[in-house]
């Protein structure tokens, strides 16, 4: 039986909240790189919340923040993981990002012994912009508007011409009336004409409705390797490396969600929240129970 420290209980008054997590995730078989990734942070950022080196790291606010989001992935108290960190007296570092101090620009001269002509040239630029934008924004505002000269001019073409006037003496026509135009004979009746016959009716077909595409198959796995599934219940974190060393997945597994990983033996599995996990290895279930421990689970799949 193993007298290692439980990696959910919490620090000792001489431990801290950097030595907690770090203590936690090699319990987790977790490596810096793993836990950046899922954290969203850099790898010399999860060392230095590790080994308390907060100066290099943007102010307490942002470390409170990225010491509780690394305990919720290893499944610890993220209140009482927050509370172990130092205090400001002990750790100064952690009330603000170090500024270090600028060098004045090299050339400048004092302002003492700045001559009338550079300052008056020092704002002569300034001065020649602004007096152009307001110079252009009166333009702009005395402009006439082009829509309304548009509309002037469209009316003035629109405008309808006056009707010549008719000769003294005759009558002008009437076309209510039906009255041909001065100077035209009028046109002979032209019969009615008859209603064309109603056409059939033509009865609308729908067009079919597409099916749907088909899902994408899963790849099958290469010659000489084999498959392995995970099937999730809750949000479980997932690692496994196959027999070279390499990393074939990283993620968090979600809720209903499932994984298949097709790699050559042996593989090496490491499930956080093994409880809301279940495995199938080379087609047949596999139980994670006797290689669980803190609810991770820890296992070599040959």
């Amino acid at each position: 039986m193993s007298d290692a420290p439980d990696a959910g209980a919490p620090p000792t008054v001489a431990a801290s909240a950097g030595a907690w997590l770090r203590r936690s995730r090699e319990e987790a078989g977790l490596s810096i790189d793993a836990v950046a990734q899922q954290l969203k942070l850099a790898p010399r950022q999860v060392k230095a919340l590790e080994e308390g080196s907060f100066e290099e790291l943007p102010g307490r606010t942002f470390v409170r923040g990225f010491v509780r989001n690394y305990a919720r992935l290893l499944k610890l108290d993220p209140a009482a993981v927050v509370a172990a960190l130092p205090s400001a007296d002990d750790a100064p570092s952690l009330v603000g990002p170090a500024i270090g101090s600028t060098a004045p620009p090299m050339g400048e001269l004092p302002a003492s012994g700045a001559s009338r002509g550079a300052r008056v040239s020092r704002w002569a630029i300034p001065a020649a912009l602004a007096a152009a934008i307001v110079i252009a924004a009166i333009y702009e505002f005395m402009r006439p508007d082009d829509t309304t000269r548009t509309e002037s001019k469209g009316i003035l073409k629109t405008a309808p011409a006056e009707p010549a006037p008719a000769p003294a003496g005759r009558p002008l026509p009437n076309p209510v009336a039906g009255d041909p135009p001065a100077g035209e004979a009028p046109a002979a009746a032209t019969p009615p004409r008859a209603p064309a016959s109603s056409a059939a009716p033509v009865e609308a077909v729908a067009p079919p409705a597409p099916s749907p595409a088909p899902a994408p198959a899963a790849p099958a796995a290469a010659p000489g390797e084999a498959t392995l599934v995970i099937r999730y219940k809750a949000n479980a974190w997932t690692q496994v490396r196959d027999a070279s060393g390499n990393t074939i997945l990283v993620t968090n597994g979600q809720p209903d969600g499932s994984e298949t990983v097709h790699g050559k033996p042996p593989l090496e599995l490491v499930i956080g929240n093994a409880a809301d996990a279940t495995v199938t290895w080379r087609g047949q279930p596999f139980d994670l129970a006797p290689h669980t421990r803190a609810n991770v689970a820890r296992v070599r799949l040959p």
